[in-house]
């Protein structure tokens, strides 16, 4: 039996959108057409995640996730994107340790996921839930019947979303990922590690399935490839989504020398940074790059000295150049034929 496919929009570089806001920390919806406008003109950039984890998810409240799927999808439409929405529900105590009320979360959930299908968005992201309470009952059944609970409730594509500090109590294991996958609505998973041995057990069981793993990390993005791996999310993907889309270009022609060349190269990139906040600093090198949206985000960082953004954009610049070509040489290829 052949292997299936995953959705073509769960493959190659997703974005995990940067939510656009003012200084206030209100949306900035001109912004938000912009920044889809930045990235599609990059040509790297297979879909956009909105209300993602470095796009603070947990800040929205549940009128706010309306008004900005409103204007995302038909955004990405626009520039033939595809575009998933975290679905989760209201999380607004989530940096101070505090829980939502697990019911409310689970309504919120389900009322966002129908509110994303009916946008026409392609698919809902729900994060591992480790914000509610086991309360006696093991994680992993709290993880089971959040999602058994959503998917039943809806009827649209779901990709789960594990990030990088996720209570390990709560974290996917092989039993847990095989009972996951038996309700078909569920497609796809984001798992950020950079950790074989987190990462191979989970892609062991969906392989041939048509199950989407993504890698979560994109300094593991190559090695995650090699184990199954269909596309990647991460912050690299809004930055230099040219670079990853060449490891992805390089690995599937099976030019594994200039697949590793372009993984190193992710990480010189992310070494640019320096301890500072990226969602700021890279937002801060998208609009001196020509990006049309503000250099605010709601971690309430400030922007930083125009010498520090004008240093990075040099750096980018210069690391990115030749597969920002390749890329452009690619898609004008693609256009032609």
């Amino acid at each position: 039996m052949s292997e299936r496919r995953p959705y073509d929009f769960l493959t190659g570089v997703i974005a995990p959108f940067w939510t656009p806001v003012d200084a206030s920390g209100q949306l900035d919806l001109a912004g938000t057409r912009a920044m889809v406008d930045y990235l599609a003109d990059t040509g790297a950039v297979r879909s956009v995640f909105g209300r993602s984890g470095m796009g603070k998810w947990h800040t929205f409240t549940i009128e706010e996730a309306k008004r900005f799927t409103d204007v995302l999808v038909p955004a990405c439409r626009k520039r033939g994107l595809g575009v998933l929405i975290g679905a989760m529900g209201e999380c607004l105590g989530r940096e101070k340790g505090l829980r939502p009320d697990p019911q409310r979360y689970t309504e919120q959930s389900i009322e966002l996921t129908n509110y994303a299908q009916k946008a026409g968005a392609d698919a809902a992201v729900l994060i591992i839930p480790d914000m509610l309470p086991a309360d006696g009952v093991p994680p992993a059944e709290v993880v089971w019947q959040y999602f058994m609970t959503v998917h039943d409730a809806t009827g649209f594509p779901l990709v789960l979303y594990q990030p990088g500090g996720t209570n390990p109590a709560y974290c996917l294991t092989s039993e847990l990922m095989r009972r996951l996958v038996t309700l078909p609505r569920i497609v796809g998973l984001k798992l950020s590690t950079d950790k074989k041995e987190v990462f191979a057990p989970i892609a062991e069981v969906v392989r041939g399935s048509g199950f989407a793993l993504i890698a979560g990390d994109e300094s593991f993005y190559l090695r995650a490839l090699e184990l199954g791996a269909c596309g990647v999310i991460g912050g690299g993907c809004m930055s230099w989504p040219e670079v990853l889309w060449a490891v992805g270009y390089y690995y599937r022609k099976g030019d594994m020398a200039r697949a590793r060349r372009a993984q190193e190269t992710v990480w010189q990139l992310e070494s640019i940074k320096r301890e500072m906040d990226g969602c700021v600093l890279w937002k801060q090198v998208m609009i001196a790059n020509g990006a049309k949206f503000q250099p605010y985000d709601r971690s309430g960082t400030p922007p930083y000295p125009k010498e520090v953004v004008m240093e990075a954009l040099r750096e980018w610049r210069q690391l990115t150049a030749p597969y920002r070509r390749l890329c452009h040489a690619q898609r004008t290829r693609m256009k032609v034929a």
